[in-house]
């Protein structure tokens, strides 16, 4: 009898736990071979795990359909938690003939210059915005447009990684020479790879040589999932972001639910820019996560790509409604989900709340239990423990994230102040001694 199952393509060790504990007879996953000796993964079921180069589309391919006959295992839908998995998970989907985004709009989806230029052609309201891969192109456009407040960002990468806001000449000299080091350091990461896109007239960049340079826009900021089915959006979560104060430009220090939007805007907006965003991309079915703001009363989509949010949302979303984002997902893409989803508005306002280290250096100690005693503490996710590495920007973005709170978030309180606090009963020595060593060190 066969043993059906989601094939999960990309995603790390942490999460392969995380979700094989949520369905263990229901998922498989195909991952990177850098993490087939990883020790996390000895609480998942080695049946189910298959290791693959993951550059190498065909050779993936074949791999997973080896392992799937070895284990008799069946397909029954493809899921994909990274973006910088999508593309293998839309390949593998067409060839396997099972449901998942198009892959021509997961490609335009990945380039940001050009899903801002589409949307804007399908009347979504975008900042100025142009390509650069020069100093001198962007300080002509931060002079000339009128637009002297500008953020400069990648094409291709996620979350706040290499996103700098400028209001100076100084900043964007600054900022640009730290891009153009930092983007040669990133040609092996997945995230940074030139996508082709076929019978496209939009111009091709390399996304380590080039990044996009934007009007900013100011506003509260959000993020949301939602499902596009038969020509409808089904809205799913919508969260409202707090911003670090004291890390790097477009860091999240919080996400908050029920959302809290500004005075004159109606969230009815959201469900037709979104559809407009996902139509006009390509898109005609799907799970979907869009990063927004709120700018004059009207939607500012800033990023959407066919996954869920991850970070802390399905923790913040389970905790505060019950609701599971990461079982509905793959519910829906073995059409098991039920439309609509009924998702419990939560009767109090409940925060994940984001743990940065203070200094880099090797983890010498980290106890973070008197967190617990705090009434307002709902449960601690630690991501990282004694012997692991904190590095900061612009090295690394993910790495200095030491892990969340979720809480109840009491009233009149100041988010950062929140945020001190708690950081305030986590005892943490790093050891800045520390220095890497290389297999050449070695030699």
């Amino acid at each position: 009898m066969s043993d059906k199952r989601v094939l999960i393509v990309g995603t790390t060790p942490d999460y392969v736990v995380r979700i094989f504990n949520k369905r263990p007879d229901r998922v498989c996953f195909l991952m990177d071979q850098a993490y087939r000796w990883d020790f996390t993964l000895n609480a998942a079921d080695p049946d189910y795990l298959c290791f693959t180069d993951l550059e190498q589309f065909d050779f993936a391919e074949r791999s997973i359909r080896k392992h799937f006959q070895r284990f008799g295992i069946t397909p029954d839908g493809i899921a994909c938690f990274d973006c910088e998995s999508l593309l293998l998970a839309g390949f593998l989907a067409v060839n396997m003939g099972l449901p998942f985004p198009e892959l021509q709009a997961i490609a335009l989806a990945r380039d940001k210059f050009k899903a801002r230029t589409i949307w804007k052609q399908a009347g979504i309201f975008s900042p100025l915005a142009a390509l650069s891969s020069l100093l001198d192109e962007t300080l002509t456009f931060f002079r000339t447009t009128g637009a002297q407040d500008v953020v400069l960002k990648p094409i291709s990468a996620s979350g706040s990684e290499l996103v700098f806001h400028c209001t100076t000449e100084s900043e964007v000299k600054t900022d640009v020479n730290i891009m153009i080091e930092s983007l040669a350091e990133r040609q092996a990461n997945r995230l940074f790879k030139s996508v082709c896109i076929e019978d496209s007239d939009l111009p091709v960049s390399d996304p380590c040589k080039t990044w996009i340079v934007e009007q900013f826009v100011s506003g509260p900021e959000f993020s949301c999932d939602f499902i596009l089915e038969d020509n409808r959006i089904y809205l799913i979560r919508t969260t409202e972001k707090v911003m670090a104060p004291n890390q790097t430009f477009g860091s999240v220090l919080a996400y908050i639910v029920p959302p809290s939007y500004p005075e004159g805007f109606s969230p009815d907006q959201l469900p037709d820019v979104l559809k407009t965003a996902a139509t006009s991309l390509g898109f005609t079915r799907g799970y979907f996560m869009a990063d927004l703001i709120i700018h004059n009363d009207r939607p500012v989509i800033i990023e959407m790509t066919p996954r869920p949010g991850g970070d802390s949302i399905p923790d913040l979303i389970e905790t505060a409604t019950g609701f599971d984002i990461i079982g509905a997902y793959l519910d829906l893409v073995c059409a098991k989900l039920k439309l609509p989803v009924r998702v419990p508005r939560p009767d109090k306002t409940v925060a994940s709340i984001n743990l940065y280290a203070e200094s880099d250096g090797l983890i010498a100690h980290l106890d973070a239990n008197r967190i617990h005693s705090l009434p307002w503490v709902k449960s601690v996710h630690l991501k990282k423990e004694a012997g692991d590495i904190i590095t900061f920007p612009p090295q690394d973005y993910d790495n200095r994230l030491i892990g969340y709170c979720i809480i109840s978030l009491p009233e009149d309180e100041d988010m950062n102040c929140i945020a001190k606090t708690l950081m305030s009963h986590v005892n943490i020595i790093t050891n800045k001694s520390y220095q890497w060593t290389t297999s050449s060190d070695n030699a």
